[in-house]
Formats: structure tokens, C-alpha cells, sequence
């Protein structure tokens, strides 16, 4: 970090959309991936079973096809609901919290430099260093900084093309492997 150069993003207000991403985003960081192939396979085992279910204990009254049917429908939601149910239900609830809470949302202005990160909005101004950046996870829409104790986000949105990849380079440099980014385009 020899080079003194500083990032300044303009001032920024958070919108519905913004804090509903980042809420979704969170979300996937902390599911773990044992999590993930341990929903997908019991909606695969689901499936499996109530297919083998149907060919092997084939009976021609009509309550075992529709047991086999309701079986397979839970096995694809389960299988499908880390992509689809809860990014739609968290942001959902996102939204929800958002539009209840607008009042206490404010603007504010980032700074990245070779030291750390300085969020600036009306009530102050406060530094973190990269040392106490646990990790950072980025999406295609938002860049989270995880302290641990809480965590930061920022739009993407606000960001230009040049200072994207200024954050990046920073954040890349100071955290290396504990910099993860999932779908970014």
C-alpha cells in the first residue's frame, strides 16, 4: 500500500432495493455450504423416493399418486428454495423494514483508502481498518464488509467503473483470501 491513492464515492441515500439486496446477500454469505447440499439432497432424496414409491408400490387407487405427487412438489421446493423462496421472502421482509424505517436512513459517503474505510453521513464519521474487516463478500449488486459485530454494505450501484476497481484492488490487497465474490459480472 505504498501508493497514496484514496477512492471518494459521492454521497449516496440508500433505497428499498439497495438495503433489500444487501439483506439477501447477507443471507447467502452466512449460509454455509454443507447447508446448501444438505437442503439440495434431501429434496433429491424426496423425489427419488417418491418416484421409486410410485414403480415399486403401484396400487390403482388414487391417494397413493397423490401422496407421491405431494411428495415430489416438497422435494423440488426444498431443492429450489435457496435460489428462489428465500431470496423472495427475505426481501420481501427487507422491503417491509425498509418502508417502516426510511426516516432513519441517511446519506452518506464512502472513502477507500490504503489505510481502511471511512463512512461519512450527517451524524459523523467513523473509520474501519482493514484489520478488523473479518471478510467481504460481493455480488452482483452489493459489496459487504463484515466486522464481525455488524456489517457495512455498499451499492454497487454508486460505484463508476474506475472506482469499482479501485474498492476491489483495495479490499483484494488487504484481505486476500477472505475477499469471496459469488456471480460477479
Amino acid at each position: 500500500m505504498d501508493t497514496e491513492e484514496k477512492y471518494i464515492l459521492d454521497s449516496y441515500l440508500i433505497t428499498g432495493e439497495d438495503f433489500a439486496d444487501f439483506q439477501v446477500a447477507a443471507r447467502k454469505m452466512k449460509t454455509s455450504r454443507l447447508e446448501l447440499i444438505g437442503f439440495r439432497l434431501l429434496g433429491m432424496g424426496l423425489i427419488l423416493a417418491s418416484l421409486l414409491g410410485r414403480v415399486y408400490f403401484y396400487a390403482p387407487t388414487g391417494y397413493n399418486n397423490i401422496a407421491y405427487f405431494l411428495v415430489t412438489c416438497l422435494g423440488i421446493g426444498i431443492c429450489l428454495y435457496y435460489d428462489f423462496a428465500m431470496p423472495y421472502v427475505v426481501r420481501r421482509r427487507a422491503r417491509r423494514y425498509f418502508a417502516n424505517h426510511t426516516k432513519h436512513m441517511v446519506a452518506s459517503r464512502t472513502e477507500f483508502d490504503g489505510m481502511g474505510v471511512r463512512f461519512v453521513t450527517d451524524m459523523g464519521c467513523e473509520r474501519i481498518s482493514y484489520e478488523e474487516i473479518l471478510r467481504v463478500y460481493e455480488d452482483k449488486r452489493v459489496i459487504l464488509l463484515d466486522e464481525g459485530c455488524g456489517m457495512r454494505f455498499l451499492p454497487k450501484r454508486v460505484l463508476t467503473m474506475d472506482e469499482y476497481k479501485g474498492v476491489r484492488k483495495f479490499l483484494k490487497r488487504a484481505l486476500r483470501e477472505n475477499y469471496l465474490q459469488e456471480g460477479v459480472c
